[in-house]
């Protein structure tokens, strides 16, 4: 209890430090304040103090106890009460002993610790069955997304996962993350923080395009460089301990905000400042269609109300380029907060005299923190590396005069990453190696080549010339590994990416999004087709058609409908089916099945079974025949399966829990889709 109070008192200053320095502190500052509460809820000891602020409850709880200093204990046990009756005369004595006085005040005395034992008992009992119901739902919850999400097969799309990996890439994260299908958790998310995975819906695979992808990844993944799922978790079992504190419940509501916007931040350091505009657009439409109010502790996704929305429109709107770094005022708040309130009230010789020095001292903690600029004179980089980079940098930009100076925050990135002064694009530096690992630069519209600008708008125009090019971002991209090196140009806009090969200029991918009335009408009456097929039972409408297109590699429409319940894939000139996804009628097979745990999933069928059940499904759609195929099922996900045979296509596809086949897809022999 004394913890509780203590913790909330703390939640109090915190908020008036962020009301007081609210837009003086960045994302990231605001949401470190809440990690000072949970230390105090933590500390199992802490050292008294005249600093502290708990001091001002110490005085509070003497003056009760003053004001209650007439109510002496029991007459016999008062020293004062045995000297006079011990002095008392005879004839008084006699009337006492008759009166009985010890006998009569005894009982009382006996009474009352027995009843405050009785109350101390009842009030644990509460608090115990609080606590461990509290643990137990808390852990069933997150048991049962981890089970829904146990089931869901890894994103294997080569376009989505390449993306994901680039992202993971330039945000230096080396631990290996799987991308998975979210199942009916509609809002992107990273599960766990010992193995974490990115989750991710159909529908928004479906619905967004790359550059809004990316903008997503970035956030997600600064959930996982930041540790946010394990702060969530230690903080909701702080929460079990001290569930009878409304005040806590409201910190940690409002930490999971400051914890959503300092992870916006960090993404938008990664993205620039030039694309924070699209970046809001992106999130707050997610927000909007997909948040929800309550955060599981076991991920971290997108939750909160309208007043979130207002507050992350609002540092999405004043982000600059620096938004997300140590500051001294930032430590000055945690340092000053901490003094006076990680440790214990100091116990008082008398009642004057503690209140002598002030309860904070953020003058002289803020006077010994200076902001000071990290440049590459204070890194561990030979000249020749910088220099190296440098150069990389100038032919990038065309600037001879550009100069690598500036180093990003080595707190949260792998590799150096070497600024340009001017602030126009960065050089990545292995740390362990010293070799250059990639050079990026961002271009508005304007300031992009006009030969850059010539060869997009014709590649573009060999997929569709009656629509207009233009692009909203250019992004440039030269990657290093193993000796060899990807040079890219990306131009995007929100309907349209054209990729360029950065070296000869020629096309490496277009994707263009239409309205369903403007796809292609051949292809959109095939997928319709094959949703007959797969005997989906009910009507579907699609409302996006994608056109993805690579000379010489693929030609595809992609169809999807408002939910992303289903997806179709077909080839442009042939009318075939590449992929087919019926999400919705998974969940219809598998609405009233119980889920399984993790002992019981294992494959449906056998191989020879599986093989039996898709095949005449897969001869229907792709025209493959299964005869003489092998099957192996996914490591990940049993439900997974993988059908080859040398020289011919292989084919995937993913079971449900009652057996049915609901998602194939064919990879074709020769890396090409021969559409």
């Amino acid at each position: 209890m004394e913890t509780s109070l203590m913790a909330g008192v703390l939640v109090g200053l915190v908020l008036l430090v962020k009301v007081i320095a609210r837009n003086k502190l960045s994302p990231r500052w605001h949401y470190m304040l809440w990690l000072v509460i949970m230390a105090r809820l933590l500390l199992p000891w802490a050292p008294e103090s005249s600093f502290s602020v708990y001091n001002l409850l110490s005085y509070g709880q003497e003056a009760l106890r003053a004001s209650d200093a007439p109510s002496p204990r029991p007459p016999e046990a008062s020293p004062v009460h045995q000297e006079m009756t011990n002095n008392a005369p005879a004839k008084t004595a006699s009337v006492e002993t008759k009166q009985e006085p010890p006998v009569q005040t005894a009982e009382p005395v006996e009474k009352q610790p027995l009843a405050s034992l009785s109350l101390y008992k009842l009030a644990f009992v509460v608090w115990l069955l609080g606590a461990v119901c509290l643990g137990i739902l808390t852990v069933a919850a997150n048991r049962r997304v981890y089970n829904r999400l146990a089931k869901q097969p890894v994103i294997t799309d080569p376009g989505i996962v390449g993306l994901f990996e680039q992202c993971r890439e330039m945000m230096a994260i080396r631990q290996s993350i799987p991308l998975i299908t979210a199942g009916r958790i509609s809002s992107p998310a990273v599960l766990g923080f010992l193995r974490p995975r990115v989750v991710l819906s159909d529908s928004l695979m479906n619905m967004l395009d790359d550059r809004q992808l990316r903008y997503i990844f970035y956030h997600e993944l600064a959930h996982v460089k930041r540790k946010d799922v394990a702060v969530n978790w230690l903080m909701n079992g702080l929460l079990i301990l001290h569930w009878f504190n409304p005040v806590l419940w409201y910190a940690y509501y409002r930490m999971r905000e400051d914890q959503e916007i300092a992870a916006d931040a960090l993404a938008l350091s990664y993205i620039g400042a030039e694309q924070k505009e699209s970046y809001g657009h992106t999130i707050i439409r997610l927000l909007e269609h997909y948040a929800t109010l309550y955060p599981t502790p076991g991920m971290a996704n997108l939750s909160g109300g309208k007043q979130q929305i207002k507050r992350r429109i609002i540092m999405i709107k004043n982000y600059h380029k620096k938004s997300y770094r140590w500051s001294a005022l930032g430590l000055a708040s945690v340092i000053a907060l901490s003094s006076v309130t990680l440790v214990n009230a100091k116990a008082p010789e008398s009642a004057s005299g503690n209140l002598s020095a002030p309860p904070v001292i953020a003058t002289e903690s803020s006077g010994t923190s200076q902001a000071k600029k990290l440049t590459i004179l204070d890194i561990p980089l030979d000249k020749n590396v910088v220099d190296a980079a440098q150069e990389e940098l100038r032919r990038f930009l065309g600037d001879s005069q550009a100069e690598l100076y500036e180093v990003a925050d080595p707190e949260i990135t792998a590799e150096w990453i070497l600024l340009n002064k001017n602030g126009k694009g960065q050089v990545a530096i292995d740390r362990n190696t010293k070799q250059i690992v990639n050079a990026y630069v961002q271009y508005t519209w304007d300031e992009t080549d006009a030969a850059v600008k010539n060869a997009a708008a014709e590649a573009f125009r060999q997929v569709d010339a009656n629509k207009t090019f233009t692009a909203e971002t250019v992004e440039r991209e030269k990657r290093f590994a193993d000796g060899k090196s990807t040079h890219k140009w990306w131009l995007q806009s929100k309907d349209m990416i054209v990729t360029l090969d950065a070296d000869t200029l020629s096309e490496r991918g277009i994707l263009i999004s239409y309205p369903v009335a403007q796809g292609n009408e051949k292809a959109k009456n095939a997928a319709l087709k094959a949703l007959q097929t797969i005997n989906v039972g009910k009507p579907v409408t699609f409302k996006q058609a994608d056109h993805n297109y690579s000379e010489g590699q693929h030609d595809l429409w992609k169809f999807f409908d408002d939910g992303g319940n289903y997806a179709v894939v077909i080839g442009s000139k042939t009318g075939t089916i590449k992929s087919i996804l019926a999400y919705g009628k998974k969940d219809d097979n598998e609405a009233n099945l119980p889920p399984l745990l993790d002992k019981d999933r294992k494959p449906i069928y056998t191989k020879e079974e599986a093989i039996a059940a898709a095949k005449p499904m897969v001869n229907k759609l792709f025209d493959i025949d299964l005869t003489g195929y092998s099957v192996e099922f996914s490591t990940e996900n049993p439900y997974v399966h993988t059908f080859t045979k040398k020289g011919q296509p292989t084919v995937h596809a993913t079971v449900d829990r009652t057996g049915e086949f609901w998602n194939y897809w064919v990879d074709p022999v020769d890396g090409t889709m021969n559409d």
